[in-house]
């Protein structure tokens, strides 16, 4: 069968077409046969090599981690999910390879897709929803009355951010691009700033948490709008903003992997119609490669893109 894989960091012309045999499982495996992957940020990051310290010079590797798919396949101690199952999740980014048409999972990064979403609106789950889950419930611990500001509240991870929040009664104030402001209000971002605006969100009051999704706010700004108490949510750490954060006292880190044991409350909350995925644009498996150099290169588009296969 064919995966999307590369033989050495660099940019979108490494990518290409390869043959690959999914390794036999282990006992808390699960095999998926994919239906739909999404495309995420990560995956040209770790192609171009920022990880690779962590994940090693052994290629080929695998491109993808969000997929959507059926079950062909569970090892023996496999309990949450049953051969024939529609299963939705991600994979251990040491390991990606989801741009394929079977991948070998840990059960842990899987669970039973809702019935109400297709396989692409699934994919666009798993790596944005965790990463909002583990801003907003784990690290902001945001809550009725909360006061919450997100910093790229139209992207993929803000979105989910918002719904997180406005479900658990915050109120939710945002910034994003000059065209996507009308739909964030219509979400329910209230009030909604341009991006290129920061002096009106600034004097917008104090907040309880702020969550930047876009790592484009500077930490001492952001800490600057928190009442006492509150915290600044980053995930796109640099060096520079980590020390400037953790010197504050009031910074914390939030990375999908922290929200990945939260699949199954993320599918009931998809389920419930709370989490909704945006499927922006769907493309064939056979033209992977040019979309994700399109995705890469800026576009995007709104919405998630989708490789159906």
């Amino acid at each position: 069968m064919k995966r999307v894989q590369y033989d050495r960091y660099g940019g979108p012309e490494e990518m290409y077409f390869g043959d690959y045999t999914p390794p036999p499982l282990e006992r808390d495996q699960v095999r998926v046969k994919v239906k739909a992957v999404a495309i995420n940020p990560l995956d040209w990051k770790l192609r171009r090599g920022a990880m690779k310290l962590i994940i090693g010079r052994a290629f080929p590797k695998g491109v993808g981690s969000d997929y959507a798919g059926t079950v062909e396949a569970v090892g023996e101690d496999v309990t949450n999910v049953h051969f024939g199952d529609d299963v939705f999740g991600t994979m251990d980014f040491k390991i990606a390879g989801a741009f394929a048409e079977s991948i070998v999972v840990h059960s842990r990064y899987l669970t039973r897709k809702p019935e109400r979403l297709s396989f692409s609106e699934a994919a666009c789950l798993p790596i944005p929803a965790t990463t909002a889950w583990a801003a907003i419930i784990d690290k902001a611990q945001v809550r009725s009355e909360s006061r919450i500001f997100i910093n790229g509240c139209s992207g993929a991870v803000g979105a989910f951010a918002v719904q997180l929040a406005l479900a658990r009664g915050a109120a939710v104030a945002g910034s994003c691009g000059k065209a996507a402001m009308p739909a964030a209000k219509a979400t329910g971002v209230d009030p909604v700033f341009n991006y290129a605006d920061s002096p009106s969100y600034r004097e917008a009051g104090k907040f309880d948490a702020i969550f930047d999704t876009a790592g484009t706010m500077p930490v001492g700004e952001g800490i600057s709008m928190l009442k006492r108490g509150g915290v600044f949510v980053d995930i796109n750490p640099t060096p520079g903003r980590a020390i400037r954060g953790i010197l504050s006292g009031r910074y914390k880190l939030a990375f999908a992997t922290m929200g990945t044991e939260h699949l199954p409350e993320i599918a009931q909350l998809a389920t419930e119609g709370v989490l909704r995925p945006n499927v922006g644009l769907e493309k064939p498996f056979s033209e992977a490669l040019t979309a994700i150099a399109d995705a890469e290169s800026g576009f995007r588009g709104a919405g998630r893109l989708v490789l159906a296969l």
